[in-house]
């Protein structure tokens, strides 16, 4: 008599562990859009305490698909509500995550609709008595009512009206790469970085560019060998290529202004430049620090705003500065953009990187290289920056940057365009310094 009830016992642990793991998807929904945290630090706090694991991957897949294909999602279901703002906001995001995984994810329709089902049983209050309302919506929901331009990009109106200014008709490409995940790319620093990969159970394949690999680590990141060895650097294959706009810089003095964690520091320390690492931030300036060491790599840091005159920072010979920027081409990591951006935000970014470009050019010697790059997709923070710049310099000139990844010309420099494997889109415009001969120009 015991053995027909074991499947039963199973089965019933398995729900509570799906359960489980939905609720974490609605808390880390409720975080993001209703309490300001960014998507990267309420999924850590969603996943506290899971293991690696089926649960883990449920709950990665589905917040961040959801919070990524979210002005889809709310489109189609607009179409079968007559008031979805009127819902209780647990109801609401329980019948976004349940139309994401039954269209996109590809969960079988009756296990979706079963699991939010239940899950809003479980909810506090008046909300569980809504199950029967969001059994009835899941099971007729359908994507094809997300109707328009910027519905089937999965974007705001304003924002895809932004990228369809700046992109033309690369825009819907390019916001539909966005709504695919993307591997956990890496830099290789170090012969041995495959073998001590796979020797931990990593899979890894080759990336776009030499050196770089996209990784099915199996845990963690920071419990690798390989990552504490210093033989890896999380990096996206587009970041790498805005470093080697610079051309060789062997032997030569860079400025990373931006430096942050100290990625594209350690890329240009690792091919030979002496480099100065710039950062507003202080306890980002000694993450760099300590990261760079890690790698068995060094860079000079400074802590100073770039913004105003570089004071104590030394003249070199090319410069890359990596501004800061609204990201609407990350949105792929960071899907909470997609869901605070305004045109107000990309208009005070480029105030602030107008400002940096003048004072980080003001570094770079006569016949030296800068390379002005951001992770943003609209006019008002690329071109436009650079040809304010170069209206008020004239000892500059804008050249054709030169990457080994596929380029869009924009009207100054070029777009590296997000792809449906994972790379990130970016802005990027390389500027030479006249000879001082030239134009009887000195350094500051």
């Amino acid at each position: 008599m015991t053995e027909p009830k074991a499947p039963r016992r199973r089965a019933t642990a398995s729900s509570r562990a799906a359960a489980s793991s939905r609720a974490r998807v609605l808390q880390v929904l409720d975080a993001v859009q209703r309490r300001g945290a960014s998507a990267s630090a309420a999924l850590t706090d969603g996943l506290g305490g899971v293991e690696p694991g089926p649960d883990r991957a449920l709950i990665t897949d589905v917040a961040y698909g959801t919070l990524r294909w979210l002005p889809a999602l709310d489109a189609a279901l607009g179409a079968r509500l007559p008031d979805p703002a009127a819902l209780p906001t647990t109801v609401l995001d329980a019948l976004r995550a349940g139309a994401f995984e039954r269209l996109v994810r590809g969960t079988p329709a009756h296990a979706a609709v079963h699991a939010w089902v239940e899950e809003v049983k479980r909810l506090p209050g008046p909300a569980a008595r809504l199950s029967g309302l969001v059994n009835a919506v899941l099971r007729r929901v359908d994507l094809a009512d997300a109707r328009g331009p910027a519905a089937g990009a999965g974007l705001p109106e304003p924002l895809w009206l932004h990228l369809a200014a700046s992109l033309g008709p690369h825009a819907a490409g390019a916001a539909r790469a966005m709504l695919q995940p993307e591997p956990l790319w890496v830099t290789a620093y170090g012969d041995d970085a495959l073998e001590l990969l796979r020797a931990e159970g990593a899979e890894a394949r080759p990336g776009p560019l030499p050196g770089c690999w996209a990784l099915r680590p199996g845990r963690p990141l920071g419990a690798l060998d390989a990552f504490r060895r210093g033989a890896i650097q999380p990096q996206n294959p587009s970041s790498a290529a805005v470093v080697s706009a610079l051309g060789e810089v062997a032997g030569r003095r860079v400025l990373d202004v931006g430096s942050g964690h100290g990625v594209k520091a350690a890329q240009l320390a690792a091919a030979g430049a002496a480099v100065e690492a710039v950062e507003i931030d202080a306890h980002r300036s000694e993450v760099g620090r300590r990261n760079l060491a890690r790698l068995g790599l060094s860079a000079r840091h400074h802590v100073v705003d770039a913004s105003v005159p570089l004071v104590g920072v030394p003249t070199v010979d090319a410069a890359l500065l990596d501004a800061p920027c609204t990201g609407t081409g990350t949105l792929r990591g960071h899907p909470e953009i997609k869901l605070r951006w305004t045109p107000d935000d990309a208009q005070r970014a480029a105030a602030r990187q107008r400002a940096m470009l003048a004072s980080v050019a003001e570094r770079v010697r006569p016949g030296g290289v800068l390379v002005y790059a951001v992770c943003a997709l609209g006019l008002e923070e690329g071109p436009e920056v650079v040809a304010s710049f170069l209206a008020a310099h004239p000892e500059w000139r804008a050249v054709a940057p030169s990457v080994p990844l596929p380029t869009v010309p924009a009207p100054i420099g070029a777009w590296l365009l997000p792809s449906d494997e994972g790379l990130d889109g970016f802005y990027l415009a390389r500027l030479e310094r006249a000879e001082r001969d030239r134009v009887g120009a000195s350094p500051a």
